[in-house]
């Protein structure tokens, strides 16, 4: 049987396949995706007029390090003042108002995609929010309470996309293909990063309908051509791909039915009890939870960071701020091949793989950013390189760590599962900006409070996981009749590298 299964990989082609190209489709897709979900972040600082809000200076001088003072604003980035002169915790509460939506809708949008298909759920999520991100200057220019609200439609539509993720993978890669296909697609989401931070520094600094709009305006028009592409595109099942090969078709079926095929949309039931009450799933969900703090700390505020404890000016800014994410996007990639590597060639367990995954991508990060809490301007470039030393080794996370875990224990609810722990993952993106804003409303210094808050929170969510996280599949993810098949199945799972989830928190 191995070898036949063996036979049939090689008589099968990878990258000139439909399977690839669902992959490549849904990279695009998690670019346009994060370019939306982290715009606010970067055209915040060229919205704010930063004179009309600036601490008095006698508040500053009790608190300000005294090497401050051999740190200018560059010229360049002092012309750069927006129209709207919203304080600190008013830009917390915009940038806090993308996660409500996107708390509410993280479950039930896994339970749709298992159900009814990530096609429309997927495509129609991105057709929505490209529709209002391209109304954000008009939202804005009216109270900074619209664009609250604009923002938080906008999460509500993508809360359903990293549980479609997951779905997709479970339909469309193959066991010994999972780490490479989940790692490429995941990975568009440091990409959007990349492109909307690099970019959307310079868009602030043009002439053009404004500057910062050009930044709502290209994510929105992004997300809406995607999104009518994807329906065209995407089919829920390679039964139902127009393009695909029957030799492929076969392949992926062949290789994907033993986790789904006693699990029809028709019939599907999720186990909620043992989901919430599995020690396995609260793994996931504390480490997940954790490790989105730091995530969504940096993706919502390194431009800020970047701007007033750096004093880059705002090209600069746009730059810098993108490169830990290009090193992320490149470890994600890597650290997928080396799990895969691993567990393929039985050095670990794939429980094992995951806990080791899970500390580098926990532990590393945590250490980098204590480091930074010490950084000044004077020294700027060194916090740059902490910065991107720590955000790289969170890649660890998504390519061989707990992204990976929803369809490892229970690949039949991937969806749901990935719903539940990404609902909990998504309150510090909630609470993340309220907290800097807080922190660092008069001192600027105090963002040394936000880096330890940081540490701290990357080791409890290490820790629990590897007291408790596993990456076997559980026995209530299949079903009772179907149990005696369980010996056979796992064994056929064992050189998968991984098994497919998220995501990439994102965000």
């Amino acid at each position: 049987m191995k070898q036949m299964d063996v036979e049939r990989t090689k008589s099968v082609s990878f990258w000139c396949s439909i399977r690839v190209a669902v992959a490549f489709v849904g990279f695009l897709g998690m670019v346009a995706h994060y370019s939306q979900k982290i715009s606010v972040g970067i055209a915040l600082v060229c919205m704010v007029n930063h004179s009309a809000i600036a601490t008095p200076q006698n508040s500053l001088s009790k608190t300000l390090a005294p090497t401050n003072l051999n740190c200018p604003v560059l010229s360049n980035a002092a012309k750069i003042e927006g129209p709207y002169p919203w304080s600190k915790n008013i830009q917390g509460i915009v940038l806090g108002g993308y996660f409500w939506g996107y708390l509410i809708t993280e479950v039930p949008g896994g339970y749709l995609a298992g159900r009814y298909g990530a096609r429309f759920i997927f495509g129609g999520a991105m057709i929505i929010a490209g529709l209002f991100s391209v109304v954000m200057p008009w939202g804005a220019s009216i109270h900074w309470g619209v664009i609250w609200f604009l923002r938080l439609i906008v999460g509500l539509a993508h809360g359903v996309i990293w549980p479609s993720m997951a779905v997709i993978m479970s339909h469309w890669a193959p066991p010994n293909e999972r780490g490479k296909l989940v790692g490429f697609m995941n990975a568009g989401a440091q990409i959007g990063n990349v492109v909307t931070l690099s970019i959307g520094g310079l868009m602030c600094s043009w002439d053009f309908a404004g500057g910062w709009p050009l930044i709502y305006y290209s994510t929105g028009i992004l997300g809406f051509v995607w999104g009518i592409f994807w329906i065209i595109f995407y089919a829920d099942s390679p039964r139902d791909q127009r393009c695909i090969s029957n030799s492929e078709k076969e392949y992926i079926l062949h290789e994907t039915q033993q986790q789904l095929s006693n699990h029809s949309k028709n019939e599907f039931q999720a186990p909620w009890k043992a989901i919430l009450t599995s020690p396995a799933c609260w793994a996931l969900f504390a480490v997940h939870t954790c490790n989105n703090w730091g995530t969504y700390t940096f993706l919502t505020s390194i431009p800020k960071y970047m701007a007033e404890v750096l004093k880059f000016d705002i090209k600069s800014n746009g730059f810098l701020s993108s490169l830990p994410y290009i090193m992320f996007w490149f470890n994600i990639n890597l650290s997928g091949a080396i799990a895969d590597a691993l567990i393929r060639k039985k050095k670990l367990t794939r429980t094992q793989t995951r806990k080791v995954f899970n500390v580098l991508g926990n532990l590393f990060p945590a250490i980098f950013v204590i480091g930074l809490a010490f950084m000044t301007c004077e020294i700027k470039y060194v916090a740059v390189a902490l910065l991107t030393i720590g955000v790289t080794f969170t890649g660890c996370c998504y390519g061989g760590g707990f992204m990976l875990t929803a369809n490892d224990i229970a690949p039949a609810y991937a969806g749901i599962i990935f719903g539940i722990s990404n609902t909990f993952a998504t309150l510090p993106g909630i609470l993340s900006p309220y907290v800097v804003g807080a922190l660092t409303e008069r001192d600027s210094n105090n963002w040394r409070y936000v880096f330890f808050i940081c540490a701290v929170i990357y080791v409890i969510g290490m820790v629990v996981f590897l007291l408790i996280g596993s990456g076997d599949v559980q026995p209530w993810a299949v079903k009772d009749a179907d149990k005696s098949t369980i010996p056979e199945a796992v064994p056929l799972a064992e050189p998968v590298p991984t098994a497919s989830s998220k995501p990439l928190d994102e965000p």
